[in-house]
């Protein structure tokens, strides 16, 4: 084998990335990278110059498509053995009869080892092998940066290339979780068997392993969570109830215990002594720099038996609540109750729901008829669009049923007489305050976020400086630094930063199993925009015109002549700061407003969009009559 040949590492799994040495190659345009993408899935094989263009072009192939092959199998030589001369023989891409073929070490390309470690796992289970088993399966998983083959799939035309290889992933994790859980090490495999879940919504052993990996590390109410999701799914997709094997998992989840399986980590979480908690979870990570405003929740939920806590889209409401809810559970008798409302799209399906979420509290009939003797925290999460209907199952609840504490989280209060409001802000780096020198919160959250979608990130002075700013460019909005991390799992920091130049756009990394309003920045966004008004929407869309800070007489004269009739213009602006689109501070010279820089362009964006549908209106003809 020639020293080319045997520097060159391959990785598929993933972004594909080839590597001469330590130096990255470059392989060019999005054709000629389908063209390597195809001869490193086949690796060793010959590969026709049919199969080729029908994976790279699919049915619509130009005219040139059998050259352009030939051109780009050429460029691909040169940038992979550029030391050698014209004419030479090809070690890594040779020629074969009808087609081309890559000759790789198997050890250097991703693809080829982990069918080889695969392989070795499974020959090793039947002869009483778990621990070497487990070993090879885990470093088969780590080989994996994307089961989903993202790139691939986009590069290639064919889906049913990838198919083989998505399904060896499954079958390879499947056995990893399973063999991690015989040998009580729940906590090492519950990330491959929440993607595993993830992306197997319908494989049912995948949901059970997932259910008992859950029980196994403590989360045993994530778990029962988790089983109401996928009995939805079933239920709405297939028509059928959750089979045998899903089903004896949900029960060993009640009962407390995987009987039969070690359980190496447990906490007070899976403790049935405990008061209940029902629905969503606290998530799995610390909250950042948010000690002052869960001290300050606890403080006020002591004091009032209805607390709002508001701020803008993506400032992490939902999680400050979840992890309040979380540290107040020991302290009310009758546990938890969360009910995620984002989903809730009839008003009159308020209630309703809320009942479902309680089941399993005695005596509960309708909200309004909760326990009295046991203190109950009711959660109801993101009701901004049900803010009516909100305000009716609360003052039910409330005024009846003197045990009952409720949070709600929106992005503007209720407006009741008795409701307390905390309102939250972005991570502003400049009240860290405890935070040290060059690490400012919105960065912290940042690393923390990038090291699990990307674990061989770091935050180190070469790129500390630039994460801050990517930060600031993004005002330290939490949604939006954790959605920038997570692009790391396709792009590097650099390809990163070059691209925020539109955040609205580019920001949009794969985010199963959150709500809707969270998988972008302009699905949030345009949620608060849907709560509004026409006359507040378009009063809204004038600010673009303005700079993000701004003085009332500025907005009386963006706002001259509206659409909708004449503005109030002080009454406008507390709606909009009510409705957390706007942030008042006061000073000597009165009130001054501010836009977050990422609302103002989306501003702008609907404004463009309030334009073009004037123009269109007036060049429309004008019919009927008579």
């Amino acid at each position: 084998m020639s020293d080319s040949r045997a520097a060159l590492r391959v990785d598929a799994l993933g972004s594909l990335e080839v590597h001469r040495g330590p130096v990255p190659v470059d392989l060019g345009p999005a054709k000629q990278r389908a063209v390597f993408a195809v001869l490193a899935l086949h690796a060793g094989h010959t590969v026709s110059i049919e199969s080729m263009l029908d994976v790279v072009w699919g049915p619509d192939q130009p005219v040139s498509a059998r050259q352009l092959v030939h051109t780009y199998v050429a460029r691909l030589r040169r940038l992979l053995e550029p030391e050698l001369p014209p004419r030479a023989r090809n070690h890594i891409i040779s020629s074969a009869t009808g087609g081309y073929r890559l000759t790789l070490n198997q050890e250097l390309a991703d693809v080829t080892r982990f069918g080889q470690l695969f392989r070795e796992a499974r020959q090793h289970l039947p002869a009483g092998g778990t621990v070497r088993a487990f070993e090879l399966l885990g470093e088969a998983m780590r080989l994996w940066r994307d089961p989903d083959l993202t790139e691939l799939s986009t590069l290639l035309q064919t889906p049913d290339l990838l198919d083989p290889l998505r399904r060896m992933w499954c079958d390879a994790a499947l056995d990893y979780v399973g063999t991690g859980l015989d040998l009580g090490e729940a906590s090492l495999v519950l990330p491959v068997a929440r993607r595993l879940a993830e992306s197997e919504p319908m494989n049912e052993i995948a949901q059970a392993r997932y259910l008992a990996a859950l029980e196994q590390t403590g989360r045993r109410a994530a778990a029962i969570q988790h089983f109401n999701t996928i009995r939805v799914i079933l239920s709405a997709e297939l028509g059928v109830p959750p089979g045998a094997q899903l089903s004896e998992a949900y029960r060993k989840v009640l009962a407390g215990g995987a009987a039969g399986v070690p359980r190496r980590h447990t906490t007070a979480a899976a403790d049935p002594a405990r008061p209940p908690w029902r629905g969503p979870g606290p998530g799995l990570g610390e909250l950042i720099h948010r000690d002052r405003d869960l001290e300050a929740v606890r403080r006020l939920l002591a004091e009032q038996r209805l607390l709002t806590i508001t701020g803008p889209p993506g400032c992490g409401k939902s999680a400050l609540a979840l992890e309040a809810a979380a540290q107040l559970r020991d302290d009310v008798t009758g546990g938890v109750v969360v009910l995620e409302c984002s989903r809730i799209a009839a008003p009159h399906a308020l209630a309703p729901s809320l009942t479902a979420a309680l089941d399993g509290v005695p005596d509960v009939d309708t909200p309004c008829r909760l326990v009295r003797t046991q203190h109950v925290l009711v959660l109801l999460d993101n009701v901004e669009h049900l803010i009516d209907a909100t305000v009716a199952v609360v003052e039910d609840v409330v005024r009846n049923c003197p045990n009952v504490s409720v949070v709600v989280t929106s992005r503007e209060p209720l407006g009741l007489p008795y409701e307390a409001v905390w309102r939250l802000h972005t991570l502003s780096s400049a009240d860290a305050g405890h935070s040290s020198p060059g690490r400012p919160p919105a960065v912290r959250l940042f690393a923390r976020r990038a090291g699990q979608v990307c674990p061989g990130f770091r935050l180190g002075a070469d790129n500390a400086l630039e994460v801050a700013a990517l930060c600031r460019q993004l005002d330290d909005l939490p949604l939006a630094v954790e959605m920038a991390a997570e692009c790391l799992a396709m792009q590097t920091l650099d390809e990163l930063v070059r691209r925020l130049d539109n955040p609205l756009h580019e920001l949009q990394p794969p985010r199963r199993c959150q709500p809707v309003h969270h998988r972008s920045l302009r699905a949030a966004f345009r949620r608060s925009l849907e709560c509004l008004d026409a006359s507040e929407r378009w009063c809204f869309a004038r600010l673009s015109t303005l700079p993000r800070h701004f003085r009332l007489a500025a907005a009386e004269r963006a706002w001259a002549g509206g659409r909708h009739g004449p503005v109030d213009a002080r009454l406008m602006l507390t709606s909009l700061a009510e409705k957390s689109l706007l942030f008042v501070r006061h000073d000597a010279a009165g009130p001054a407003y501010g836009m977050l820089g990422l609302l103002h362009r989306f501003a702008v964006e609907v404004h463009l969009a309030e334009l073009g549908r004037e123009d269109v209106l007036e060049a429309s003809p004008v019919t009927g009559g008579g």
